[in-house]
């Protein structure tokens, strides 16, 4: 009896184990670099008219039947809503991020907004806001830029007690508008 229990007693852990439910990918850094692509390589270039099918084959963009998806890592991605004919100046995504990610992805954003010439200014810094079944936490920037007014809005989901609103992962919204100078 005794052996059969430190043999079959290990099988048994390993398969409950194996059965738990899957525990978050951990940050490894790779999320704050696809929303920087995701910035820079997708959204700036859709919103100055490049089409999307060029954008698609330099950044890794895939096309299914979701829409427009820039892949991560395991579960985490980036669902692209690009540019179209009611919101023209607009190119927003959701973010589906790792646990954890969000400071290091609001860091990314930051350090851009400030390197741009002349530097986005702050509309919003970690501004909390409650709704019914959400709370949100949102920083935003704006500021001129040679093609006109860059605006930059990040918002981190959570649900009312804290916890990732999709599933296991965290889901933010990254929302980029260009509005041309009139001149």
């Amino acid at each position: 009896m005794k052996i059969l229990f430190r043999t079959v007693l290990p099988v048994v852990a390993a398969a409950f184990a194996s059965s738990a439910i899957a525990a978050p990918p951990a940050p490894d850094g790779k999320s704050p670099d696809a929303v920087m692509t995701t910035v820079k390589d997708v959204c700036l270039p859709l919103l100055k008219g490049t089409p999307i099918a060029a954008v698609a084959k330099t950044t890794g963009l895939k096309n299914g039947r979701d829409g427009w998806v820039l892949p991560i890592a395991g579960k985490r991605h980036i669902e692209i809503d690009p540019p179209d004919g009611p919101n023209p100046h607009v190119c927003s995504a959701t973010v589906i991020h790792a646990p954890g990610e969000d400071d290091s992805i609001l860091k990314a954003l930051t350090g851009w907004v400030a390197s741009q010439t002349p530097a986005l200014q702050p509309i919003k810094s970690g501004e909390k806001a409650t709704g019914a079944l959400y709370q949100l936490t949102t920083s935003s920037w704006s500021g001129p830029t040679a093609g006109g007014v860059l605006g930059l809005s990040y918002s981190e989901d959570k649900t009312l007690d804290g916890k990732p609103v999709a599933g296991s992962l965290d889901q933010a919204t990254l929302a980029i508008s260009l509005t041309p100078s009139s001149s």
